[in-house]
């Protein structure tokens, strides 16, 4: 019974990520000043619930956030999808920040997956990145 409530709630993220992503996608209009990078390695804990995203962000306007998403697939992970989202308010002055964002999930394990960061400022800029990244244990 637990097995199949677990697999319910994968489905359910599965199914919800993309909506979300494409939603994210759609309200475009990124500014060429506002950009992020993912950086390549992701630290997880022991259990595999836990993520720290490390990315390089530099946007104009006072202040914005962040929303990070990374998703893991077999044979990365046991599980049919391992995934999880995590949000980070962020300095906007066009200077380059060093930004970390935890982000909660399920299912992770060492090894590849694809990561995803959309930006958003108060001024209504926004930007996309997305890359592989090599999740490592700490």
């Amino acid at each position: 019974m637990k097995r199949v409530r677990m697999l319910v709630v994968l489905g359910a993220i599965a199914v919800a990520l993309p909506l979300g992503l494409s939603a994210a996608h759609a309200t475009g209009g990124g500014s060429s000043a506002n950009q992020v990078t993912i950086q390549e390695r992701v630290d997880y804990d022991n259990v595999g619930t836990n993520l720290d995203v490390g990315l390089n962000v530099r946007c104009s306007g006072g202040s914005g956030s962040v929303i990070v998403n990374v998703t893991q697939s077999p044979p990365q992970t046991p599980y049919p999808v391992a995934a999880g989202s995590g949000p980070q308010f962020v300095v906007c002055d066009n200077k380059t920040h060093t930004v970390a964002v935890t982000l909660v999930g399920f299912g992770f394990d060492a090894g590849r997956a694809k990561a995803t960061a959309d930006l958003t400022t108060d001024l209504g800029g926004s930007t996309h990145a997305e890359r592989w990244v090599t999740i490592v244990p700490v």
